[in-house]
C-alpha cells in the first residue's frame, strides 16, 4: 500500500508429503497506483494442500491486478488447491483484473479457483447514511466487511494494525 507500482509474488514449494500452505494477500490501490500482486505455489509431492485468498480495492482510478500460479507436477496425487480472487471497485475508472495460471499434471487432484469484482452501489450508501453514518464511515464500513474474512484468520495484533493501515489509506480520499 502506498507505493506507484507494487509487484509481490511469494511463492511456496510443497516437497513433502501432506505439505500445506496458505497464501493471503491484501492489495489496496488508489489515483496512480498499479498494485500486481499474486501467488505462486508448487506441489511437488503427494497429499499436499494449499489456498490463495486475494483482496483487492481500487479507488480514485487505482488498478489492481492478481496473478497466481499453481503447479501441480505429475505424481502429486491426492493434492488440492483452492484460489479466491476478490475485488471491490468504488468508481468506474478504477480496474482490476485476475490472471490465474494453473499448471496441472495429475489426475487425481482437487482445484478450485473463484473470482468475484463488485463495486461500492450508491444504493449501499444510501442505506448506510439513512441509518446515520456519514459518506466515509460508510465505505469505511464496507471495506471492514469486505477485508473481515482474511483479518479474522490472523492473529488479533496483526487484524487490529491491517484494519488501521486501511483506515489510514482511506482517509481523506473517499469525497
Amino acid at each position: 500500500m502506498g507505493s506507484k507500482a507494487t509487484m509481490l509474488y511469494p511463492s511456496t514449494i510443497l516437497k513433502g508429503r501432506g505439505a500445506s500452505d496458505n497464501h493471503i494477500t491484501i492489495a489496496m490501490a488508489g489515483e496512480g497506483q498499479d498494485i500486481d500482486t499474486g501467488a505462486k505455489v508448487y506441489h511437488n509431492a503427494p497429499e499436499t494442500k494449499s489456498t490463495v485468498e486475494s483482496k483487492s480495492i481500487a479507488k480514485d482510478g487505482g488498478r489492481t491486478n492478481y496473478r497466481g500460479l499453481v503447479h501441480i507436477a505429475d505424481g502429486a496425487e491426492n493434492s488440492s488447491t483452492a484460489v479466491e480472487c476478490d475485488a471491490l471497485m468504488f468508481d468506474n475508472e478504477s480496474t482490476s483484473d485476475t490472471m490465474p495460471y494453473m499448471e496441472i499434471n495429475e489426475s487425481k487432484v482437487d482445484v478450485a479457483h473463484e473470482a468475484t469484482v463488485g463495486k461500492i452501489g450508491d444504493e449501499d450508501i444510501f442505506y448506510l447514511q439513512s441509518r446515520g453514518l456519514d459518506d466515509d464511515d460508510a465505505k469505511q464500513m464496507i471495506v471492514s466487511g469486505f477485508i473481515e474474512p482474511i483479518t479474522e484468520e490472523l492473529p488479533i495484533e496483526y487484524a487490529v494494525e491491517l484494519n488501521r493501515l486501511v483506515e489510514l489509506e482511506m482517509e481523506g480520499s473517499l469525497g
